[in-house]
């Protein structure tokens, strides 16, 4: 079984990045966009006061990270067919065996907590946001 890797250009580096591991970044940005459209939907919505917005987003951003890390905790090797970056991929294109389950759940496992990383890091902004607003009053 032929694996095709492709090149893109990753921060300079000149990485080649493999199928699988491009799909599952945009699937994660995907989701990603759907939860911090939700949230700028709840947060206009739900509040009129610009701190509790902020501290909306910030809540719904850290509910994000931890559903990411308990998502990521619950994949192993066997489970890692059923996500959708695999599904996605033509079988030529899948790692083959047991080793490329390995790397893929490991690339997987990597992706979602930089992801959750980020999100993290959004939630102290909008929180910081709100409390330097709360005490600014």
């Amino acid at each position: 079984m032929v694996i095709c890797y492709f090149s893109i250009r990753r921060r300079g580096l000149g990485r080649t990045v493999h199928p699988f591991s491009e799909k599952a970044f945009y699937l994660l940005l995907w989701r990603a966009i759907l939860v911090a459209l939700m949230a700028v939907v709840l947060m206009v919505t739900r509040s009129f006061e610009l701190g509790v917005a902020f501290l909306i987003g910030a809540n719904v951003a850290l509910l994000f990270s931890v559903g990411l890390i308990a998502w990521k905790s619950q994949l192993d090797e066997k489970q890692i067919v059923r996500t959708e970056a695999w599904r996605t991929l033509g079988v030529e294109e899948r790692p083959a065996g047991e080793g490329g389950r390995r790397w893929a759940l490991n690339s997987l496992e990597e992706l979602a907590l930089q992801f959750a990383k980020a999100s993290s890091a959004v939630a102290i902004a909008l929180a910081g946001t709100a409390l330097v607003m709360s005490a600014a009053q």
